[in-house]
């Protein structure tokens, strides 16, 4: 590894907590037009009025195996049954469509800003008369090898702004191509408590550097004890109104600066992580990719290691579903995430 990858990484590292603001005003809707958006309190929610719009009350929605458990509550909120397909080592489907369980809507996702290949799931499409769904919860700002935001490429898409910018929640319903569009929920009024200590915190954690950041948040964490997975989370959605941020001019970031932000700490967590010895899910992003996160496969201890003295933050993900995780094979439960914001 480039001797300058450490320092370079734990620079870019204290705009985890403190990211740039915008240079001028925009909004989510300029950037996804002519696409429309609704705005909810988190892509959870958006997901259940894609599904909704889609007919599947009463009927399968097909996901991928590999997911977090808490978008089944969407399915639960629209009153659909999940059935799953399996997916590979490299996130894409590791079987046919012509062998997937038959399902009125299909959900595609873009794992951490990657596109997936949506020509399986057009072919699925065809074969049962399914509906197509974009789960783009991890993909704010990227956009496909032709040029297609993600989120857009199919009629219904799903975005999770609050995972990509500091705001105080967001998720989004994004209509393409003249589909029905529901009603704007009403939005919330005052941030909740936690966004406000979290912007209370972030100059702090921003200026005392990498190693007392992290030393922080994890005494925070251990404070907090480690999560049990919460069997309600497949069923509960949450009740978080949108907050007003969503539909005005954005002040906590810039897309452009934000894309050259996540594509630099990208970089310089995969010279870390080949340091390290920990594997990479993807080698490279392909072009218009923006990350959510560094994806890699390895120890947590070790990934911890590597990335402490940098400031970021390594977690396990995804907690998965329960019908899933007894089965599940071993690439479901050994992918780590260095995230690029708190």
């Amino acid at each position: 590894m480039d001797s300058q990858a450490p320092v370079q990484l734990s620079a870019l590292a204290r705009s985890v907590y403190r990211p740039p603001r915008a240079r001028a005003a925009w909004t989510l809707a300029e950037v996804y037009a002519p696409s429309v958006l609704r705005h909810y309190g988190h892509g959870r929610n958006a997901l259940c009025a894609a599904l909704e719009l889609a007919g599947a009350a009463g009927r399968r929605v097909l996901l991928p195996g590999f997911i977090c458990r808490d978008v089944l509550s969407a399915l639960c909120a629209a009153g659909a049954e999940p059935v799953f397909y399996p997916v590979g080592r490299d996130l894409a489907p590791s079987s046919p469509p012509e062998s997937w369980p038959q399902a009125a809507v299909a959900v595609a996702v873009d794992y951490f800003g990657v596109p997936q290949d949506l020509a399986p799931f057009e072919a699925y499409a065809r074969l049962h008369g399914a509906a197509l769904v974009e789960d783009a919860a991890h993909a704010l700002f990227s956009r496909d090898s032709g040029g297609r935001l993600l989120g857009t490429r199919v009629p219904l898409g799903v975005l999770s702004p609050r995972k990509s910018l500091a705001l105080p929640n967001g998720g989004c319903l994004v209509v393409t191509g003249g589909a029905a569009v529901p009603d704007q929920v009403p939005y919330a009024g005052a941030p909740g408590v936690r966004y406000t200590l979290k912007s209370l915190a972030r100059p702090a954690l921003a200026a005392a550097g990498a190693r007392a950041a992290l030393s922080a948040l994890g005494a925070f964490r251990g404070l907090k004890g480690e999560a049990a997975a919460d069997p309600a989370a497949e069923h509960d959605l949450p009740d978080d109104a949108p907050c007003p941020e969503l539909a005005r001019p954005i002040a906590v970031a810039d897309p452009a600066e934000e894309a050259r932000r996540r594509l630099g700490l990208w970089d310089a967590s995969l010279a870390r992580a080949r340091a390290a010895g920990l594997r990479p899910v993807f080698e490279r992003l392909p072009p218009g990719a923006v990350p959510y996160a560094f994806a890699m496969r390895g120890g947590l201890a070790a990934a911890r290691r590597a990335f402490q003295e940098t400031g970021l933050t390594v977690l396990t993900w995804p907690d998965l579903p329960a019908t899933v995780a007894p089965q599940a094979p071993a690439h479901y439960k050994d992918l780590l995430l260095a995230h690029f914001l708190w």
